[in-house]
């Protein structure tokens, strides 16, 4: 079985990485944000069962998770956290449990009572975006497939952009017609992270006959580490700072293409 979101409900944005920290939460905390701050109902799973730090990044303290909910003692409902953000609608969070390894390998009933759960928090929400662990596992392969877009996060690295690409190819050669798009974070300057972004796109394009969007880039920005000292969104606390900047207009861009 594989999991599988109905088409009624919100936009299912999956945010995954080949290599593990290169800012991928935080992507997806300035994306969720941007949208909440937009007039969105956003919600975001985190769904990286082995090392899920969602909910401290947006200083929260669950005393529940998903684990609870997988185990039928709580329905999602009652694990969900709202973030608060300023001036607008809170984002729903619903965190996971770290180093849980039956999260890691869910079964096809857990994976059921997953997609049931989901889809009714979801059924008013405008936006589902998905925060996966890093690297290409069960689970979060099966989290991509569910989703209906994914955007892959790298930094200018060689290794990570070497990571981003083979996360890439396998996505590419599982579904070829589902949207990806890349987001080059923590970049020392523009040249480098167009760099980046032209040569992930030159590899899809000569390798895999794919065009490639890039939805962003986001640079190395001082604010976007003081905002993870306290325990919020760069686009909430420092909304006209590079880092802030540039997701918002992530955000604008992923609308225009949903408009689309």
């Amino acid at each position: 079985m594989t999991v599988t979101f109905s088409p009624f409900i919100a936009r299912v944005v999956a945010v995954t990485s080949g290599k593990g920290g290169v800012g991928k939460t935080n992507v997806v905390a300035g994306l969720a944000t941007a949208f909440a701050k937009a007039g969105q109902k956003v919600v975001v799973l985190d769904a990286n069962f082995g090392l899920a730090n969602l909910d401290v990044l947006l200083g929260l303290s669950p005393k529940y998770t998903l684990e609870h909910v997988l185990k039928g003692e709580k329905i999602m409902e009652e694990v969900m956290l709202e973030a608060p953000v300023a001036g607008a609608m809170s984002i729903s969070v619903i965190p996971t449990s770290s180093g849980v390894h039956e999260l890691s390998h869910l079964d096809p009933a857990l994976e059921l009572r997953l997609t049931q759960s989901l889809q009714r928090v979801c059924e008013d929400a405008d936006w589902l975006f998905i925060d996966t662990a890093a690297g290409i596992h069960d689970a979060v392969l099966k989290m991509l497939a569910a989703a209906q877009e994914v955007i892959i996060v790298s930094t200018p690295e060689p290794t990570s952009l070497l990571d981003a690409y083979a996360m890439l190819k396998l996505l590419h050669l599982r579904e070829p017609d589902k949207p990806v798009h890349m987001v080059i974070n923590n970049a020392q300057s523009l040249e480098e992270a167009t760099e980046a972004a032209d040569q992930l796109k030159a590899a899809a394009q000569h390798f895999l006959g794919k065009e490639l969007e890039i939805l962003g880039l986001v640079p190395s920005d001082r604010h976007l580490l003081q905002a993870v000292r306290e325990q919020r969104s760069v686009v909430d606390l420092y909304p006209n700072s590079p880092a802030g900047t540039a997701l918002h207009h992530m955000a604008e861009s992923l609308a225009e293409g949903l408009r689309a």
